[in-house]
């Protein structure tokens, strides 16, 4: 009954470290669609910044959207003997598109669409 728990405790443990990953993941890009619904005081600066902040969560992805999709059946996506390899390219994709969101987010702040003139 002992391994049972263990086991049953090395599930919740995966369970658990899988969903940290997905969020990991997924928050800069979601931050990034979010961030499109900033309404901006100019309409082409704002349809501009909405296509690099876009563009930035696409970058973010693909080396994880990449080794997902060439990953044959039953294969393991995290090994680097296959496409896993890809991801060691957020070494640089990560600084990258950290200080993109960050530009990005300070110009979508700093030029957003004042409510009531204010």
């Amino acid at each position: 009954m002992v391994f049972i728990l263990d086991n049953q405790f090395a599930v919740k443990r995966s369970i658990m470290s899988d969903t940290l990953v997905l969020i990991l993941f997924l928050s800069p890009t979601l931050l990034s669609i979010a961030l499109c619904f900033i309404k901006d005081s100019s309409k082409v600066r704002g349809i501009v910044l909405n296509a690099l902040l876009l563009a930035n969560a696409l970058l973010y992805v693909s080396p994880l959207l990449y080794a997902y999709l060439a990953t044959p059946s039953g294969g393991n996506m995290w090994s680097e003997n296959g496409p896993g390899a890809a991801l060691w390219l957020y070494f640089i994709i990560l600084p990258v598109c950290g200080l993109a969101f960050l530009v990005l987010l300070i110009l979508k702040l700093v030029f957003r669409k004042r409510v009531n003139g204010k």
